[in-house]
């Protein structure tokens, strides 16, 4: 192969190089996009009674999915950002607890969030990254 084709070949693989990495860009930030609609449909009833046409006015009380989590104690995990605070409560408390549950105790336990939704969003992204985590460690592939 001659010095100019190389050179033309190095140019593509560089062009292809950017556009996976876009490409790749994009898919995260479309799975986080997925992960908040998601947590937005599991976290309440309003976005279906306008998609239905209704404005039901009937304020239905439900049952929290954080129901069910360990009492934490006011202070365990004031100050602490959400990931640290996660991972102090899968220390403690095991990680047989859903988001919702560990979501309801860190705000129990005084870690301060914009809103209980943007919480469980980060939360669900912390045990995403921690699934994949172990996947790669166990030599799976992942999704």
């Amino acid at each position: 192969m001659d010095t100019e084709a190389k050179r033309n070949y190095r140019v593509a693989l560089k062009q292809a190089e950017a556009e996976l990495a876009a490409h790749e860009r994009r898919g995260e930030a479309l799975r986080v996009v997925v992960g908040g609609l998601k947590t937005l449909l599991a976290d309440g009833g309003s976005a279906s009674r306008v998609r239905e046409g209704g404005s039901d006015t009937r304020k239905r009380r439900r049952k929290s999915a954080g129901e069910g989590h360990p009492e934490v104690p006011p202070d365990t995990f004031k100050g602490m950002g959400p990931t640290v605070a996660y991972r102090k409560f899968q220390a403690m408390y095991g990680n047989s607890y859903s988001v919702p549950q560990i979501g309801d105790a860190l705000l129990q336990g005084g870690v301060r969030s914009s809103s209980r939704r943007s919480l469980l969003t980060g939360l669900y992204g912390i045990r995403r990254r921690d699934r994949l985590k172990e996947e790669a460690e166990r030599g799976e592939v992942g999704d």
